[in-house]
């Protein structure tokens, strides 16, 4: 397994204007279409990072990227259908400055073609404007477990979490329910309150379940502005490996600079592609 991370200043996006529409130039007319379709340009090279990750992907795996052809799911999953002598498979998010890829290969692959179950997802650690944390928990108080809410919100008399430790405990919630519905390609259309993550004790149930066959990785990530803003985020990584998987139900907690884990700078990554795709 590996992890492509992409870090861009959301404050300081006209700085990317020239490497885009150069990058842009790198895709087909369809991703063209629909990246040029955004209003606001931040969503534009969100899109387009995202797009350009596998194929840079592929392009380290010395496979011509030119001959690959990408398609989605029935549900929107999107995948690699060109027939590969290794296959590979991906998923993409991103949120606020940072967009990033978990891939396996091969191998490390387990083989459930053509989308192959991996998910990933990435979130700041925010609380929005005018909220308090438990009213932001009471919005999403339908797709939580009673255990998790007892998580987010302990009783009075237990010691008072601080606001980080509240907001990471939120959204690392948040990202691993997403990833394990990515990497099952169902979306929004699974019910999250099945899903249960025990943050303290990084164990995880589905329908009160430990989920056979399921890796679960938790991971950080800093992205530092222009302006010497600090943004903090979680994210999760979830993969289906085979259900004689030892580690049934457990989250792994990464290390702080994982091998598995790539970070470039959105002008460094946007040059990458520039140099390395170009005919």
């Amino acid at each position: 397994m590996d992890v492509w991370a992409v870090t861009l200043d959301t404050t300081a996006v006209g700085e990317l204007e020239e490497l885009y529409q150069k990058t842009l130039l790198l895709l087909d007319e369809e991703s063209k279409a629909r990246l040029k379709k955004y209003y606001h340009r931040i969503d534009s090279i969100r899109g387009l990072i995202g797009r350009l990750l596998p194929r840079l992907l592929l392009k380290e795996r010395g496979i011509p990227v030119a001959s690959v052809r990408f398609s989605k799911t029935s549900t929107g999953k999107p995948y690699i259908s060109s027939q590969l002598d290794v296959p590979v498979g991906y998923n993409i998010t991103h949120d606020n400055g940072v967009v990033a890829m978990a891939s396996s290969v091969g191998s490390d692959l387990y083989p459930d073609p053509p989308a192959y179950r991996v998910g990933i997802d990435v979130m700041l650690l925010q609380l929005p404007k005018r909220d308090t944390f438990p009213g932001f928990v009471e919005i999403f108080k339908d797709q939580l477990t009673d255990l998790e809410r007892r998580i987010l919100l302990p009783t009075s008399s237990a010691p008072p979490l601080s606001q980080h430790e509240e907001l990471r405990r939120f959204y690392l919630i948040w990202t691993l329910k997403e990833a394990y519905t990515k990497a099952l390609g169902l979306g929004m259309g699974f019910d999250f309150s099945r899903i249960e993550y025990d943050v303290p004790n990084d164990v995880v149930r589905i329908d009160g379940k430990p989920p056979r066959g399921w890796m679960f990785t938790r991971f950080d990530l800093r992205n530092t502005g222009s302006d010497g803003r600090i943004e903090e985020y979680v994210g999760v990584i979830a993969r289906f490996v085979g259900e004689e998987a030892a580690r049934e139900g457990k989250v792994q907690s990464a290390e702080s600079s994982p091998a598995w884990l790539r970070v470039f700078d959105a002008k460094e990554f946007l040059g990458k592609a520039l140099e390395e795709l170009s005919d």
